[in-house]
């Protein structure tokens, strides 16, 4: 049985709404939410469709004192007022402690785990004259998921927003993979700081380092990577590599 709480971790989050006359309380309109979008839901109509479809079934369970869940008026009011940033970190100590819970094994000493970074505009966001909103995400290898995002704003650009995100997260025992945006000696040394390695591709437009990391390592590297380096003429640039 799990001891992550995500109703626990969902009751940190400030609500911004008058105390009197409230039918729901945040953290079950939230945790509603969460799960509707574990189940498929992407819009708030689907949400709020979730909630009616399954009744009185779950309502105790994620924490309404009513027997009806929320309506779609209802979840715009709070979305459009939500601390994002505190729900998200709420999400994110969430997804942090299931992902120690089932870790890969408590043989492995300390149990080592590989977070992707990379960057992703949201479907339907961008518009006419209506930038996309950009985000910037640490997704776990092992259990296909996020772990946690950041926007990239207009005026900056992956490479910069990860830093912050990094300094975020626990990379002690943890190996960081990126693509060749991310090969820069400020974000390696970021990673190394907090006790984590990295596993970053160098590409052409790097050629020194490229260069270097040949002759360091003349032997190609094994399958399936040998593949990748063929047929993209990139070499793959690790924290053992100085």
């Amino acid at each position: 049985m799990s001891q992550v709480s995500l109703l626990s971790m969902l009751e940190e989050v400030p609500d911004f709404r008058q105390a009197s006359g409230l039918r729901h309380p945040l953290a079950a309109i939230l945790a509603q939410a969460v799960c509707a979008m574990l189940c498929g839901a992407r819009s708030l109509y689907a949400i709020a469709q979730w909630g009616r479809d399954h009744g009185p079934e779950i309502t105790g369970w994620l924490g309404f004192r009513k027997p009806k869940t929320p309506c779609v008026a209802t979840l715009h009011r709070v979305f459009k007022r939500l601390d994002v940033e505190q729900f998200e970190a709420a999400i994110s100590q969430w997804i942090e402690g299931c992902r120690r819970e089932t870790g890969p094994g408590a043989d492995e000493e300390p149990p080592r785990e590989a977070l992707a970074v990379d960057g992703k505009t949201l479907c339907g966001t961008l518009g006419h004259e209506v930038p996309g909103v950009h985000l910037l995400s640490a997704f776990s290898h092992r259990l296909g998921i996020p772990v946690k995002q950041a926007s990239v704003g207009q005026k900056t650009n992956e490479a910069k927003a990860v830093l912050p995100l990094l300094k975020s997260l626990v990379l002690e025992g943890q190996l960081v993979t990126g693509d060749a945006m991310f090969t820069q000696r400020e974000i390696c040394e970021a990673v190394v700081a907090q006790g984590g390695d990295y596993l970053l591709v160098v590409k052409d437009n790097q050629p020194t380092l490229k260069q270097d990391i040949e002759t360091l390592l003349p032997d190609p590297p094994p399958y399936p990577f040998r593949q990748r380096a063929r047929s993209t003429s990139t070499a793959i640039a690790s924290s053992s590599v100085g």
